[in-house]
């Protein structure tokens, strides 16, 4: 994938904290979070215009202003020697109102005025300044020293009290910014129930903060709370839960330092609202910094102690969450191992990209409703520092950053896993670190592999194989016997190398008894170029040539193929098959026929 220019935007992070930042996307606003900085969205309003902004919190819609109240008293009870007229102070404040969103904005400056209002005829005049792209005006009032309370609404900019009693039970936004400074900076975000959730703060790492409804940037509330206000809360269970992570799932999980918690309203299954929101400890292993992976309805996550992968689901048995160990039955690919970053890719395999703290890639098959899952490696010449997925035509492509010795140095290069989507064989790659060409004129010169400068290549020409050539000057030719060609994929070899598990038969037929393979089948899909033996040391080419024309590329492998194995007694047979060629291995299925002795 070329591009025509580099796009460049300043940003506020530096290089070592990238690995700290959490963030959520929505449409074209990535929200970030890193405890050192404040709260900060990378907006994108161009392909070549990006945008890094600190979060202003509160309403867009501005304060009402030049509030002023006027008395009207025509009534002083002067008939009555104003035995009656007591007058008392109203206090009155203004906000204003965007229908479209329903943003309310903070309350103007207070005015007020002493007038007895109880008395006919009497009232007072309020107005103020409009308010540009306001669209209605809500009036609160206090009497004396009460709290404010609505009275009214209006789309114009005056309003008449005649006694109006405020409701208390609605009172103003009090405009709140939980971030304002060093120190209360969050590091960990995610959004769920329309409210943008941030948390882990220095001084409260165990707070969970939450938007107003449906206003991701505003964590302003009332007195007394409305239901859609912003939500602050402390997980609270014995021990610091620092909230490593926040994860939207059909519930919001807090993944913490010693627990996973589940955050909810006070009924099961309600919704979060300012007066009814909980958190109530599920699961005792708590969560690391790494992000968790979000598959289906489970969250793949790295517990806090130890070097395995857990997956968080809900249990109908225990009516719960559990967390189970998905690495189990791979011990060995994490001892004394980490993971430093992972993706999931969707399609078209179900997988999971771990990059280890050694550089090495695992990768982790799950299928969920087939309930297949397992690990394996993926080895590679260099070692890898980061991965990330992005979905292009309908398929996830994995992104790699990879330190690989060209030359003697050391050098970090950026790659993309090539698609596992092609209709031609010869345009496929199946190599490390490759570039592809598709010429209209074939030819036997290629050069712009600079970047593989006196590596020893394998190359893929018109689905012809080539082993070993040595990149020059940036260039390589391919060799006469091969002739000039049109595509062409140059790279780095890698070897695939299965083991069949050692076989017994139900009923402990073969347990401790000499055995050998005899006859084995493999069931291949788009295969070439496959190696199958008893072991390592003893593999030979599975035959896949037919009819093929004489000089033409062999036709893939499709179907059962069936291969005698060479005498090896052992009492735990096995096959072992093997792939390095730079095309298509596919493999379905692996039959033995054993020849068991005693």
């Amino acid at each position: 994938m070329g591009v025509a220019r580099l796009y460049r935007v300043g940003s506020p992070y530096n290089g070592v904290e990238l690995d700290d930042i959490d963030f959520e996307q929505t449409a074209d606003v990535m929200y970030m979070a890193h405890i050192d900085h404040p709260p900060t969205k990378l907006v994108r309003h161009a392909h070549d215009d990006w945008e890094f902004v600190t979060v202003a919190f509160g309403p867009v819609v501005s304060s009402p202003t030049g509030l002023s109240v006027t008395p009207d008293t025509p009534n002083t009870d002067a008939d009555n020697s104003g035995n009656a007229y007591f007058p008392q102070p109203a206090s009155y404040v203004v906000t204003a109102i965007v229908d479209d969103t329903e943003q309310e904005s903070r309350p103007s400056a207070a005015a007020s005025a002493t007038n007895d209002l109880t008395l006919k005829r009497n009232y007072n005049a309020i107005s103020w300044t409009a308010v540009a792209g306001a669209d209605r005006y809500r009036i609160y009032k206090s009497n004396n020293t009460q709290d404010y309370g609505y009275i009214g609404t209006t789309d114009s900019t005056s309003f008449v009290d005649d006694n109006i009693g405020p409701a208390l039970d609605n009172g103003p936004p009090v405009g709140n910014n939980p971030f304002a400074a060093a120190g209360d900076y969050p590091c960990s975000v995610t959004l769920f129930e329309q409210r943008l959730i941030l948390g882990y703060t220095a001084n409260n790492p165990n707070a969970i903060f939450m938007s107003r409804s449906a206003d991701f940037e505003n964590f302003d509330i009332s007195r007394p709370l409305r239901d859609d206000d912003a939500i602050t809360i402390g997980v609270v269970a014995g021990r610091v839960n620092s909230i490593n992570q926040l994860v939207s799932t059909t519930t919001l999980l807090a993944l913490t330092s010693d627990a996973i918690f589940k955050v909810d309203g006070a009924t099961d299954g309600g919704y979060l609202t300012a007066t009814q929101t909980r958190a109530r400890r599920q699961i005792g292993r708590g969560s690391d910094r790494l992000g968790p992976l979000i598959v289906d309805n489970v969250v793949f996550y790295r517990p806090n102690e130890g070097s395995s992968v857990r997956s968080i689901g809900y249990s109908f048995e225990q009516d719960g969450f559990t967390a189970p160990d998905v690495s189990i039955y791979s011990p060995h690919f994490f001892r004394n191992f980490g993971i430093k970053s992972w993706a999931y890719l969707q399609e078209p395999d179900a997988l999971i990209v771990a990059v280890r703290s050694d550089g090495r890639l695992l990768c982790f098959t799950f299928e969920q409703e087939q309930q297949v899952s397992g690990w394996t490696l993926w080895e590679t010449d260099g070692r890898v520092e980061s991965v990330c997925a992005i979905t292009e035509n309908g398929e996830d492509r994995l992104y790699l950053t990879v330190w690989r010795t060209i030359g003697g140095v050391d050098k970090l290069y950026i790659e993309r896993l090539a698609s596992s989507l092609w209709s031609d064989f010869r345009s496929s790659c199946y190599l490390d670190c490759a570039t592809s060409f598709a010429v209209d004129e074939p030819r036997t010169d290629f050069t712009g592999l600079a970047y593989l400068e006196g590596r020893s290549v394998d190359v893929l020409a018109d689905g012809a194989i080539i082993r070993d050539l040595v990149v020059a000057d940036g260039k390589i030719s391919l060799p006469d016997a091969f002739g000039p060609a049109s595509q062409v994929t140059v790279g780095l070899r890698y070897t695939s190398l299965v083991e069949t598990l050692p076989l017994i038969i139900a009923g402990g037929a073969t347990a401790g008894r000499r055995q050998q393979v005899g006859e084995a089948v493999l069931e291949l899909i788009d295969s070439m170029d496959v190696y199958a033996g008893p072991s390592i040391d003893k593999l030979y080419r599975v035959k896949s040539r037919s009819d093929e024309a004489y000089g033409d590329p062999d036709t893939l492998m499709n179907g059962f193929y069936r291969f005698d194995n060479e005498n090896h007694v052992s009492e735990q047979i096995t096959v072992v098959i093997k792939h390095d060629a730079p095309g298509p291995f596919h493999l379905t299925g692996a039959f033995l026929d054993p020849v068991i002795s005693g």
